[in-house]
């Protein structure tokens, strides 16, 4: 009767439980990674709320409360101006966009934070206690001001990788002699140097992090909620659980405690029937193979430089395929007759569908996990972020063809479409591949429906938490041991040597003895005679 009681709370616990999922900053894409997850959960009973900058899909099922902070997200645009990659780009010198988008997002970050905070549309939110709470693990930290107000159990979700900062919560261990930062483009095997970068990088990565967001933060959380107590980096070391979107099939196999959970691809699903009647006889009409190009949610195809963009025309003109081509600008006067463009596409559909055979695509790690479950091999031209290095590992596994900006070419991208499509290697690798992804103990989303609920129904991930996380840097890195060691050694060595010192000066001394007394005896001997 007690076990049955017990059973009922733990029941009563899970099922019809009230959870958050809160994305204060981000684009859309970003959302995408929560919507299955708060369908499944809202599916099972519990009552889903979603807070964020961006209005879900019409298609999405509703089965949760989308909470939309519009007016942060206008604050936002003000703030930011034109997020414009290739102007940022070309503000650097052409080099790498990233540290120019860091510097952007960082110096508003906590206006983008108390704007979102103070949103109307996302008041709704304050007034009921959840009991869990989810949100994205990189600049969402503004969130945690809603884990402090209800002191409520709470899951990280990593939209990349598993972040070093986010490693150090959980205690996981992050070896950088063969875990490269997601923010670099170094593979598993590194040189010397490489290892040495990426070492520094990911010393640096926690301590930057702390500075420069959750300390800046504190500060508009502390006047939100009228609280000057409140420390995020405090409050956050409560996590229970963190579910990242990756999966050694795209990856680098790395080692992993029970709670870092992988749960790459877990938006992925089978394609659906093509709503829009154009794009549908675009595709089903074709005699030959259809190329997929989009640059995601961020990156807008109609700011590409002029130069980019007549090469991709040009090689879009030559090729023996239909190009279907994410485009959100005016309507191009020399667009060519195989080419389509549509100012939003539903990507996975498109992929799923039979005629498309490539993907020409900035290299979102959303994207790749697409392409690869739909088994559609890509042509890549990272351009930001961690685009640089989901690329690298499409190429690294035999996936994908790699694009430069600084030297893209009509040609270049007229034979790398080519190879892609009629190579076989690359279709069957990516079947490979997809295999893998797919081929999983059960589902990424069950999966991560699963350990939302197990963290509702044991109120927490204490049990989970591994003692690496309570212990000073000398004891994880075993410092302590290596100097006790280390002293025991020299002591032992000391001793050693006093020991040979004294058997040495003994041998010695017996020696002398020895010799003095022969003589003596031999000195009488000779007197005798």
């Amino acid at each position: 009767m007690k076990l049955l009681v017990w059973l009922a709370v733990l029941m009563g616990v899970s099922e019809g439980s009230r959870v958050l999922m809160v994305l204060p900053l981000g684009s859309s894409s970003h959302k995408n990674i929560i919507i299955p997850l708060a369908e499944a959960l809202g599916s099972r009973g519990h009552q889903v709320i979603v807070a964020s900058l961006h209005a879900s899909p019409a298609n999405s099922s509703r089965s949760y409360t989308d909470l939309v902070a519009s007016d942060a997200w206008e604050t936002i645009r003000k703030v930011t101006g034109d997020f414009n990659v290739f102007k940022m780009r070309e503000a650097n010198g052409g080099k790498d966009v990233n540290s120019e988008v860091m510097k952007k997002v960082l110096r508003n970050l906590p206006e983008y934070c108390d704007a979102f905070l103070r949103d109307p549309g996302v008041q709704t939110a304050w007034t009921s206690k959840p009991d869990l709470i989810l949100l994205p693990a990189f600049m969402n930290e503004c969130g945690l001001a809603l884990v402090h107000k209800f002191k409520a159990p709470f899951i990280y979700v990593t939209t990349s990788g598993l972040t070093p900062w986010t490693a150090d919560l959980m205690g996981n261990p992050e070896n950088p002699s063969y875990i490269p930062n997601q923010y670099l483009t170094y593979g598993a095997h590194m040189s010397l140097w490489q290892r040495t970068v990426n070492t520094l990088v990911r010393i640096a990565g926690p301590y930057l992090r702390k500075q420069l967001v959750m300390n800046r933060l504190d500060g508009v959380v502390q006047r939100f909620l009228g609280d000057p107590t409140v420390s995020l980096s405090e409050v956050e070391k409560n996590v229970s659980l963190v579910l990242v979107n990756s999966h050694y099939s795209l990856g680098h196999p790395r080692p992993l405690l029970p709670n870092v959970v992988e749960v790459g691809g877990m938006h992925c699903r089978p394609g659906r029937p093509l709503q829009d009647a154009q794009l549908r006889h675009f595709l089903d009409s074709s005699t030959v193979p259809v190329v997929l190009f989009s640059l995601g949610s961020s990156i807008r195809s109609e700011q590409l430089p002029p130069r980019v963009l007549h090469s991709l025309m040009a090689a879009f003109r030559r090729l023996p395929y239909r190009v279907l081509w994410k485009w959100g600008g005016g309507a191009l006067s020399d667009l060519p007759a195989n080419v389509m463009t549509r100012p939003w596409l539903p990507q996975q559909d498109v992929l799923a569908h039979k005629r498309v055979r490539a993907f020409f695509t900035h290299g979102g790690l959303l994207s790749l996990q697409e392409a690869v479950y739909h088994n559609v091999p890509l042509v890549g031209l990272p351009i930001m972020s961690d685009q640089h290095l989901n690329v690298r590992q499409a190429v690294a596994s035999g996936v994908a063809v790699e694009l430069s900006l600084d030297s893209l070419t009509e040609e270049g991208v007229y034979q790398a479409i080519r190879s892609v499509v009629e190579e076989k290697q690359y279709r069957q690798r990516v079947m490979e591949r997809s295999q893998l992804l797919r081929h999983q103990q059960s589902p990424p989303l069950d999966t991560a429906v699963y350990w939302a609920e197990h963290v509702l129904r044991y109120g927490g991930g204490q049990h989970l938490r591994s003692a690496a996380v309570d212990m000073p840097l000398y004891q994880y890195l075993l410092l302590d041991v290596a100097a006790f060691l280390l002293t025991l050694t020299v002591l032992l060595l000391l001793l050693l040597r006093s020991i040979l010192t004294a058997l040495k000066r003994l041998f010695v001394r017996v020696l002398k003895n020895t010799v003095t007394k022969a003589l003596t005896t031999l000195r009488t001997h000779v007197k005798l005679q």
